[in-house]
């Protein structure tokens, strides 16, 4: 591969930060909507818009990935592997407390310290969001593994693996039906490497914006009419999600915010779900519904925003910590075992 991997690319960042922030602003409309508040559009939205969130969060993830193919094992272990294996455990045990605000949202009446059971199971049934940090220790690993079989084997098997788990044809665990899901976009970022970045850097205006045009209508059609009930439309809708993605990233990228946003995703996403069950919870006991429910309509991005600035926060306030900062970094006797 002929781009140097070590550079940061500012598009990539911006399409990191673009997908983060849709990330934290799907899991606000959700809890906001479980409180009781009026998310009329916002749900619509989210459903319309996830063909691009996750599918470009992972490519952009394997874009950054490609280093980590030609560095021996202890060194993926050192400092990529470790680190999510460490941040899954820790962030396991807050999720499982934080959740019981949820559970209790939601109406639940009971003994809420009977999740701690299925804590035990999450290295093999990861649950709530972590999923996502489950799922890239995994793929790291499986794309090393795989690394000298033919580029095309690769993609193939993968995406086959995609278009049948993004037609709803696996049911089960988040964390094993979300690999399966979106495997194939973290390796096409890595195999895929130089072609999306040539084609990024090559494509004019003109053609960014039809790629945009084009997903919309199909991702639009997707939710408004069903068809994402169709084997393989969702699948065929995220491909073009990622080159959409793209494209706006491409914008995107003459902006601070994103980029800064699209190199500090860890943090947000490891603490964005506890900061929102917090507020919604004490929203959900101090605001008079259903008199107020409307807020439901402006809430949403507003709650994203604060989540995404108390994550950002405490992050940096953390790493001054000698204790805390291990909520997001792993301790050096353990990256080197």
């Amino acid at each position: 591969m002929n781009v140097p991997v070590k550079q940061r690319i500012d598009w990539v960042d911006a399409g990191r930060g673009l997908a983060i922030a849709l990330v934290v602003l799907f899991h606000s409309t959700n809890w906001l909507g479980e409180a009781g508040f009026g998310i009329a559009g916002w749900d619509f939205f989210d459903e319309t818009i996830a063909s691009i969130r996750l599918p470009l969060f992972f490519t952009m993830s394997g874009l950054f990935a490609v280093k980590w193919m030609r560095a021996s094992w202890r060194d993926l272990w050192a400092s990529k592997v470790s680190l999510f294996v460490w941040v899954f455990a820790v962030w396991s045990i807050i999720a499982t407390f934080s959740f019981m605000l949820g559970l209790n949202l939601q109406g639940q009446e009971g003994n809420y310290l009977g999740q701690l059971k299925d804590l035990v199971w999450a290295p093999l049934l990861p649950r709530f969001e972590l999923w996502f940090i489950w799922a890239l220790a995994i793929f790291f690993v499986v794309a090393k593994l795989i690394r000298r079989l033919p580029v095309v084997v690769q993609l193939v098997a993968t995406g086959l693996l995609s278009f049948v788990a993004l037609s709803d044809f696996f049911v089960g665990n988040v964390g094993w039906i979300g690999s399966a899901k979106y495997f194939f976009f973290f390796l096409s970022g890595i195999l895929l490497r130089d072609a999306i970045i040539r084609w990024s850097n090559s494509a004019r205006p003109v053609v960014l914006t039809s790629v945009f045009v084009l997903w919309v209508a199909v991702a639009l059609a997707g939710t408004a009419l069903g068809l994402r009930s169709i084997p393989g439309y969702y699948f065929v809708c995220c491909v073009i999600g990622v080159f959409a993605g793209v494209a706006v990233s491409r914008v995107l990228a003459r902006v601070p915010g994103p980029r800064y946003l699209g190199t500090r995703t860890l943090p947000v996403y490891l603490t964005h779900t506890t900061i929102i069950l917090i507020v919604v919870w004490v929203l959900g006991r101090t605001v008079p519904l259903p008199e107020l429910a409307v807020l439901g309509t402006v809430l949403p991005p507003v709650l994203a925003a604060l989540a995404i600035a108390v994550s950002l926060l405490l992050s940096r306030a953390f790493a001054k910590n000698r204790v805390l900062r291990y909520a997001y970094e792993q301790p050096r006797w353990f990256s080197r075992r």
